[in-house]
């Protein structure tokens, strides 16, 4: 090996990337971006955690736990009754509720008083975050005499149960993740490779149309992503017992609304490409901001109130929360139609541009 040609190749190859704008940019904004991104991502406990509160204490210490609850951790709402705690859990409004029964005073003078706790099981760490919370606020009230605590929280799961597992939770997600991340990059690679390989050009000169043609593709990668869930779903319920309690017939239909948008996104991003290599480049802002800032890992409480503007304008933070519903809340179409919305506008948007696009670069 000869270290003139070597060094003849590496320059050759750092002056065709010194040339591609869109490499270098690529190369000098992209150690920046991921940095921000695993940092807000990975941003520690959730906060801000809407929780309703029912105290119905005649006498002093249920408001003075209260007063010691960690600023900043738990959002508190006042509701009139325990019936109205538990409907905001299972509404969705709040992720927890509160519940201080009329003589807890009373009964702390006697012996011991409980609290009940109504609490959302599907995000086990929003469940931890409210009951560490909770138990932190009853050790200053009466923890300082180094005795027994004499309050007893009773945890009451609205949704899921404390036995629920890991995978419970996480599957949702994954599934919104894998549909997508399959479509958006395959549409992208396959859009690109078509057009540099002449195959645009030639499929135009056919009767076919932009909007069958990106119907078509939308149709075969939202197949893909369905069958990449069937594998998830069935691997989560065989191989790691998961716990799904809704109806796995509308999961699929959310699935395939959210491929549909992505397909669409996928072929507008490789409008901007003039190559495979810059799709490539484009892919890593696509997943990373997605990947910890739409709740489908990471709760979205968990999340700097700063950043979560961002969680509102990815599609895959409405995907992720259909399917954690439906699948671990047993909701219906009804009560996630908010979520079935905004990915019915996602996808015509995309669609339609798509289609445009595509028409004019035929």
């Amino acid at each position: 090996m000869r270290p003139s040609r070597l060094l003849a190749v590496a320059g050759k190859s750092l002056g065709q990337l010194a040339n591609d704008r869109r490499t270098v940019a690529f190369v000098l904004v992209i150690p920046l971006v991921l940095i921000v991104i695993f940092g807000y991502g990975f941003g520690g406990q959730p906060t801000h955690v809407p929780t309703a509160v029912a105290n119905s204490d005649v006498g002093p210490e249920g408001a003075r736990i209260l007063a010691e609850l960690p600023g900043g951790v738990l959002d508190l709402r006042s509701v009139a009754s325990a019936s109205s705690a538990y409907s905001a859990v299972h509404a969705g409004t709040d992720a927890a509720a509160i519940v201080i029964g009329a003589n807890f005073s009373q009964e702390l003078g006697t012996a011991s008083a409980t609290i009940t706790l109504y609490v959302d099981g599907s995000s086990p760490t929003v469940v931890g975050a409210v009951v560490s919370a909770l138990q932190s606020a009853i050790e200053k009230a009466f923890g300082g005499g180094g005795g027994r605590v004499p309050v007893v929280v009773a945890p009451d799961y609205v949704y899921g149960s404390a036995s629920q597992s890991f995978i419970d939770t996480l599957a949702p997600g994954v599934m919104a993740l894998v549909a997508t991340f399959a479509t958006t990059v395959l549409s992208i690679l396959v859009l690109v490779r078509e057009r540099s390989q002449g195959l645009l050009e030639r499929i135009f000169a056919t009767p076919l149309r932009a909007g069958e043609f990106v119907a078509g593709h939308a149709l075969s990668l939202a197949l893909v992503a369905m069958g990449q869930s069937v594998i998830l779903i069935v691997a989560s319920l065989v191989i790691f017992h998961a716990t799904f309690v809704g109806n796995l017939v509308l999961a699929f239909g959310v699935l395939t609304l959210c491929a549909v948008g992505n397909v669409g996104l996928g072929m507008l991003i490789s409008a901007v490409a003039q190559s495979e290599f810059q799709a490539v480049q484009l892919i890593p802002f696509l997943i990373f901001p997605q990947l910890f800032f739409s709740g489908a890992v990471f709760p979205l409480d968990s999340i700097p109130a700063s950043v979560r503007p961002v969680s509102e304008v990815l599609p895959l933070t409405y995907a992720a929360d259909a399917l954690r519903s439906v699948l671990l809340r047993g909701w219906g179409l009804g009560s996630i139609g908010w979520d079935v919305v905004i990915l019915l506008v996602y996808a015509a948007l995309t669609l339609l541009g798509a289609t445009v696009l595509v028409r004019r670069q035929g």
